[in-house]
């Protein structure tokens, strides 16, 4: 669910996940996050903002099929398309491969939620989360990582309003907290920046 060094800078859109009950009355937990994931999976745009810990969050936009722009603050700028990535620091921009495969490297159900027959899930029933009502969900997971998250799913749209991912990666537990907006929003654009 979450990933250290350069790639976790493409958390927000592997991770977390839309887990939205498709059938609540057919399906238990596990199906109904299974085919929510699909669901966010689907989106053709959408905002996420992800904080871990003090100071400035990390501000993500995603534009299918496979562009996306990450906004990391003072450090600088990522805009991937396809498989190429642009970084700019500093006001300069360097082109380079994409790590992992780009975009699309991140965009399974695999990637978001690990392995599927190593995957728990337990519904925590219903709650309002800034003003809008949602359906609660814990998920757990130990491939490839130990990974422990909770999701609040709009329950009018289907698509996740925040999710807060606890992993351990090298002996090491990472907090964060993602928030999602603007799903298939069309006036989101991500355009590749001039290098110099």
């Amino acid at each position: 669910m979450i990933k250290t060094s350069l790639s976790a800078t493409l958390v927000p859109a592997a991770v977390l996940l839309g887990l939205a009950a498709a059938h609540p009355a057919v399906a238990g937990p596990k199906e109904e996050v299974v085919a929510a994931v699909d669901k966010f999976l689907a989106a053709k745009s959408y905002h996420a903002s992800m904080s871990m810990g003090p100071g400035a969050a990390t501000e993500t936009d995603f534009v299918a099929p496979d562009r996306m722009r990450v906004r990391l603050g003072a450090v600088g700028d990522q805009v991937l398309i396809g498989d190429t990535m642009y970084v700019t620091v500093q006001g300069k921009t360097r082109k380079q491969p994409a790590p992992g495969g780009g975009v699309a490297g991140t965009r399974s159900r695999e990637k978001v939620l690990g392995n599927l027959q190593t995957l728990k899930v337990a519904a925590l029933g219903s709650e309002t989360l800034a003003g809008t009502a949602t359906r609660k969900y814990k998920v757990e997971n130990s491939q490839p990582n130990k990974t422990s998250s909770t999701f609040w799913v709009a329950a009018d749209t289907g698509y996740p309003v925040q999710a807060v991912n606890v992993a351990e990666v090298g002996g090491k537990t990472y907090t964060s907290t993602l928030k999602y907006s603007r799903y298939n929003d069309p006036s989101i654009r991500i355009e590749a920046p001039a290098v110099k």
